[in-house]
């Protein structure tokens, strides 16, 4: 009898022994298992209308959804006689690190219709109008803003990346994005956090920076990334330029690692003399991980809490 218990008990133990080595291997094969990737959506194209009644035909790529209120959006502007479809393989990049990225046509552009007269020419005036309150900007900002209050993404962390005749467009528009005063009912702007400026002018049809440059808010407030080849002498020297006006206010370098996330102005000139959209596809230059790198510490990593944005009268 004693030998059946003895036997018994053995069995048990062994069983148990069994069951817990089992269940210890199925969890470090769970473990080995690499996370299931989240499924990016597709971009969307998307018509938006100006409050001057200018369509603006807009190509919207949504954000993570696990990051969802955290997501960073990214307004892409194309150069002068390009169009959004220029700055594809860079959207994509950005979508696929988990930012929202839209890129308009700005009026004049590509799909985007001129004005309500069809067929003229561009004029001075034009573009001006995409930096005016009721303007292509605005309206690619209203369409973001919708996409905040569905928690979607983050508005407060806003990221403008402007490539020649968009750089001027971007920092235009930024400084009108600041001049908003906060009313009791909430923020109307302050949002733009972020600039990056591809082989950026000075001028450009009637647009300037210098009113920009002047502003406090632009110079100190925000972020910049200057990116041109430096095979370009004067367009390398412009950026120079540029550089040096934003740098008195900015931690332009980081003494040690530990303040790389303090940093927050950034001029980069890869050898090439390759420019604007034509220095983005300059596998070599790396342009793409470099403006992903400036989003991650700028953006991603900064402590910009998300809130939900209604419009004054409503």
């Amino acid at each position: 009898m004693r030998l059946f218990f003895r036997s018994h008990t053995l069995v048990c133990r062994a069983v148990l022994v069994a069951t817990a080595l089992a269940a210890l291997t199925a969890a470090a094969l769970a473990a080995d298992e690499p996370e299931e990737k989240e499924k990016i959506a597709k971009p969307e194209d998307v018509l938006l209308r100006t409050g001057d009644d200018v369509t603006i035909a807009a190509t919207y790529y949504a954000g993570s959804q696990k990051l969802g209120k955290q997501v960073v959006p990214v307004v892409l502007l194309h150069a002068s006689k390009g169009t959004r479809r220029d700055l594809v393989p860079l959207a994509l990049r950005l979508q696929q690190a988990g930012h929202a990225v839209i890129a308009p046509d700005l009026r004049g552009h590509g799909e985007s219709t001129r004005t309500t007269q069809q067929g003229r020419d561009m004029r001075a005036a034009d573009y001006q109008a995409m930096v005016e309150p009721a303007g292509d900007l605005e309206t690619v900002k209203k369409f973001l803003l919708t996409k905040n209050n569905a928690g979607e993404l983050n508005i407060e962390k806003l990221c403008l990346v402007g490539v020649e005749m968009g750089s001027v467009v971007a920092l235009n528009w930024t400084a009108r994005d600041w001049s908003w005063p906060e009313l009791p009912s909430g923020k109307q702007g302050q949002d733009v956090k972020a600039l990056v400026l591809i082989s950026p002018e000075w001028t450009f049809r009637g647009l300037r920076i210098n009113e920009a440059l002047a502003d406090p808010h632009v110079r100190q407030d925000i972020s910049v990334m200057i990116l041109v080849g430096r095979g370009n002498n004067k367009l390398f020297q412009e950026s120079r330029r540029l550089h040096a006006a934003f740098e008195k206010f900015h931690l332009s370098s980081a003494p040690d690692p530990s303040s790389i996330g303090k940093q927050t102005l950034w001029l980069k000139a890869p050898q090439t003399a390759l420019q604007g959209t034509r220095l983005l596809t300059e596998k070599s230059a790396h342009v793409d991980d470099l403006i992903l790198q400036f989003i991650d510490l700028r953006l991603t990593k900064q402590p910009l809490a998300w809130r939900e944005r209604k419009r004054p009268l409503d």
